[in-house]
């Protein structure tokens, strides 16, 4: 039976057509992080393929789509044969093998491309997805936790003496859109500091740099980055600290909080905290009313910032992994 149901699987290239097609099988499997085709081709568009590997697969059944496969390098943790699966099923067609069949296929161009290390990701509230890699050889190697902020009964007045102290401190802070404006260079520093702080935040794999031209086009030219919640810490000219904000085009009174960190030399003194909360009044200013985070598992520290700020720990995603060497 499962041999019939593997040839009657067509797959093809990806084609950007299937861009609805693609966000609907997404949404349908993860309705609480809804994409638009806007952000999804945004971000496909810009990775650079003349360094990162990246190839997306449409499989059809009778002409029509039931699901897709990625295979792909982790622009920042790049390694020449490490590679990133996703696999997506429409939910009707879920249960009849189209998943493993696809896997298979995935495996295919894995072997072609000589991999040693395949990654995948579930959620905690998705077992049978967890399963169904766990059987296939993979097994946890991270664990992030999402957490969540309702900007609405949140009282920042209670967090006051953080800014005030990281003031005193000399320590001032801007955004994104005022330091871009003044100074074209600002962007090479900002560059440089987003490295840094990368390099020093728990991953499943060694850190690696991307380049200014990389990193511009997923970050600066993202049609969903908010120059203006984009929070800069400064001592003196010196980039210290950021803290990056997100607009959701499917959630528009949602905010998705990136990165935030410190240089390692200025950590322990309030900054985070600041920044953080900077990003939550521009937030609350602008009638937002919900963010959303994530941050590894053994990342006590900012795990700790958030709890602090009132932000409510939700499910953990899962970074899975298979040795194939």
């Amino acid at each position: 039976m499962s041999g019939q149901r593997t040839l009657s699987l067509e797959m093809r290239e990806f084609d950007p057509t299937d861009y609805p097609r693609l966000l609907e099988i997404y949404n349908a499997n993860y309705p609480d992080y809804a994409r638009s085709v806007v952000e999804w081709r945004s971000r496909d568009e810009t990775v650079d393929r003349s360094k990162y590997y990246w190839q997306r697969y449409s499989f059809l059944e009778r002409n029509a789509i039931v699901g897709f496969g990625d295979v792909s390098h982790v622009t920042d943790m790049f390694h020449p044969y490490k590679f990133w699966i996703t696999i997506l099923v429409d939910p009707s067609s879920q249960g009849r093998g189209i998943g493993g069949s696809i896997y298979e296929r995935l495996s295919g161009e894995l072997g072609k491309l000589n991999a040693a290390v395949a990654w995948a990701g579930s959620k905690e509230d998705l077992p049978r997805l967890t399963e169904f890699y766990q059987k296939r050889g993979f097994a946890e190697k991270l664990k992030a936790w999402e957490s969540r902020l309702d900007l609405r009964t949140m009282d920042p007045s209670r967090f006051r003496d953080y800014s005030e102290k990281v003031l005193r401190q000399g320590i001032t802070i801007t955004n994104l859109a005022a330091e871009r404006e003044k100074d074209q260079g600002s962007l090479r520093k900002l560059h440089e500091l987003v490295q840094q702080i990368s390099a020093d935040m728990p991953s499943p794999s060694p850190f690696t740099p991307i380049s200014y031209e990389q990193w511009e086009a997923f970050e600066l030219k993202n049609p969903s980055l908010l120059p203006e919640g984009y929070m800069i810490a400064k001592d003196g000219s010196k980039f210290v600290g950021l803290s990056t904000v997100w607009r959701i085009e499917r959630e528009p009174r949602s905010l998705v909080q990136g990165n935030t960190g410190v240089r390692r030399e200025y950590r322990g003194r309030g900054i985070a905290v600041a920044l953080k909360l900077k990003v939550i009044d521009f937030a609350r200013r602008n009638g937002y009313e919900k963010m959303k985070t994530w941050n590894a598992s053994n990342n006590a520290s900012m795990l700790a910032v958030n709890t602090k700020l009132g932000f409510k720990r939700e499910v953990g995603w899962i970074t899975l992994e298979k040795d194939l060497a």
